[in-house]
């Protein structure tokens, strides 16, 4: 062989190399893993505990009150889907049993005609909740195109007349904050369902078209809610909307000065940072393309490992709407922010490779 020939062989592999190298630079940019392997470990860790609690948790749930609820079922379900997403080991019997005990409650019910008592009449919620998890893991199998269909026929029913979805059709003390908190919440979760269900013609005949447009102009004219959840959701609109990326760094911006000094996010400015509000921000910036490795992002993930709890839970206070006195039954509460825990964590840090 000669020299020109080594030359030129040397010069393409040099480049093959640069390449790879490049590619793998490209590939971890953003990544807590390679940012601070020793972070994303424990957080890996955090991940693997709350499953755990989530898993039990529901078991103990479903055994002493037989119910799926919005807590123990349709959150330990996205917390499944999303883990088995995201390379976590879940049991796959477990998840098949889960999934049809919680979808039991919510099919039996899905298409019955709309009762019109006061306080009868909400929407599903974990309706609407199943369907923001499918858009959210587009992997997930836990429900079916024809169950996704279903629930949108439920949410133009449940409609109100005004545009909204409204969870205050019911006494403020059987729906307490942060899950119940506000027909704004409902209304943004409800619009952002029926997107998958608008035909790309807009001269083909479409309630759900129908539905977001009266709920649009709801949302323009309502006074936006205070609170991180609300914050929260309209990032995430504006990213399922496909709004400019202007207007979804400044709204990245909004929900990032919400972040206390402890790294954390509490469900209202002056409330002390949870699990609940810090993990379900932590999943949104992921949704909205913030790194991994951003300071902010790090912070949040330290202040989720360092507060969780030796059984896999977090501590979670529970608040009530303005005049209600909340109760001291802490187990939903608890479910919900251990939930929104680890799926922050999750969405932040895949499992190892």
């Amino acid at each position: 062989m000669n020299l020109n020939m080594q030359t030129k062989q040397f010069i393409a592999l040099f480049a093959i190399g640069c390449l790879t190298v490049a590619a793998t630079r490209i590939a971890a940019a953003g990544d807590l893993a390679v940012a601070n392997p020793e972070a994303a470990q424990k957080a890996r860790r955090a991940v693997e505990r709350g499953l755990v609690f989530l898993e039990q948790d529901a078991a103990a749930w479903r055994n002493e009150r037989q119910c799926a609820t919005c807590h123990h079922g349709t959150m330990t379900v996205w917390a499944y889907m999303e883990a088995r997403s995201r390379g976590y080991a879940v049991n796959p019997e477990t998840v098949r049993d889960t999934v049809a005990w919680t979808k039991e409650r919510l099919l039996e019910r899905i298409e019955l005609p709309r009762d019109t008592r006061q306080g009868w009449s909400m929407v599903n919620t974990p309706a609407i909740y199943l369907a923001t998890m499918a858009q959210a893991v587009p992997s997930q199998d836990a429900v079916s195109p024809d169950d996704l269909k279903r629930i949108a026929d439920h949410l133009v029913r449940h409609q109100e007349s005004d545009g909204a979805w409204a969870w205050s059709a019911a006494p403020p003390k059987n729906r307490p904050p942060p899950f119940f908190e506000s027909d704004e919440v409902a209304t943004r979760l409800a619009f952002m369902a029926l997107a998958p269900h608008v035909p790309p013609n807009a001269a083909d005949q479409s309630p759900a078209r129908d539905s977001r447009a009266k709920a649009a102009a709801w949302l323009k004219n309502v006074e936006l809610s205070d609170t991180t959840q609300a914050v929260t959701l309209r990032l995430l609109m504006a990213v399922r909307e496909k709004e400019s990326p202007d207007y979804v760094k400044s709204a990245i911006g909004t929900l990032l000065e919400r972040q206390g000094k402890d790294g954390g996010w509490g469900q209202l400015k002056d409330r002390e940072s949870d699990a609940y509000a810090t993990g379900q921000a932590l999943y949104v910036l992921n949704l909205a393309g913030v790194a991994g490795d951003s300071a902010e992002v790090q912070r949040g993930v330290a202040f989720l490992v360092a507060s969780q709890k030796e059984d896999g839970s977090w501590p979670m206070t529970r608040r009530g709407h303005p005049g209600v006195t909340p109760s001291d039954f802490k187990i939903p509460i608890t479910y919900f922010g251990s939930a929104w825990g680890t799926l922050g964590l999750m969405r932040t840090v895949p499992a190892n490779k």
